[in-house]
């Protein structure tokens, strides 16, 4: 396991990242471009031309597992290449040693103790990216997005979920939450979200030439990029299913 400061300075530069990517990402746009695909309706999966979630989940599990031996590699390394002591280390070194590298004060024949080797292995929260990743495909057949100037609502077996264009807002994502934003990037909708540690979680809306919606998750950073696409026909006549109430 990380010791407590090699835990900070391991969550300290993956906070700065998530910064740095946010930044660099493009802003989405609360207004609609001129002769925006209409999105809002309802839509039917078509199985036979989506992927299946499995095959994302499979080779986001094999992107985890490589990153663990990576991490895993490099803190062995880390363990049998130590840090070279720099001048004001060796002086106290040598103020608190004798001649023979006992600590001073110990008795003759007393064998100098070394710490116990650091286990490190990451991503801390790999089970946390693949349980979100799962839990934003949107259940059953039945999709049906509704989309208003102001807001944007996607509605599945699952569950109904909303978020107001060109406005951050903090929601739920894993154990640290995660800032969610949502609006147009050219002639595409997306929903993005940033968590507090880990990689960026999107979801993107399309129509295609056929005029069939095109819905790409994408998990994406921090060593990871995994895709999954699915596609949906129109279905006016499409009944949405109900929901079941919820409670907190």
């Amino acid at each position: 396991m990380l010791t407590p400061p090699s835990r900070v300075r391991y969550l300290c530069a993956v906070l700065l990242a998530g910064t740095l990517s946010a930044c660099a990402s493009q802003r989405l746009n609360a207004v609609a471009p001129a002769k925006a695909p209409p999105l809002a309706g309802s839509w039917t999966l078509d199985s036979a031309h989506s992927e299946h979630i499995d095959a994302a989940v499979l080779s986001l599990q094999q992107q985890l597992h490589k990153l663990m031996l990576k991490a895993h590699h490099a803190a062995r390394a880390a363990q049998s290449t130590p840090a070279r002591p720099s001048e004001s280390d060796r002086r106290r070194r040598d103020a608190d040693h004798d001649e023979g590298g006992r600590p001073a004060g110990a008795p003759a024949g007393t064998a100098q103790v070394q710490e116990p080797a650091v286990e490190v292995s990451a991503p801390l929260l790999g089970a946390t990216w693949v349980r979100e990743f799962v839990a934003h495909v949107p259940v059953g057949t039945y999709l049906g997005i509704g989309l208003t100037p102001g807001l944007f609502t996607l509605r599945s077996a699952g569950g109904v979920q909303q978020c107001t264009l060109g406005v951050r807002a903090a929601v739920a994502f894993g154990h640290g939450g995660a800032d969610q934003t949502c609006g147009w990037r050219g002639r595409d909708f997306l929903i993005e979200l940033q968590p507090l540690i880990g990689p960026r979680l999107s979801e993107r809306f399309a129509l295609g030439p056929d005029s069939e919606l095109t819905m790409t998750l994408h998990l994406s950073g921090h060593g990871i990029d995994v895709r999954l696409i699915r596609r949906y026909r129109r279905t006016p006549n499409a009944t949405p299913p109900v929901l079941l109430p919820t409670s907190d």
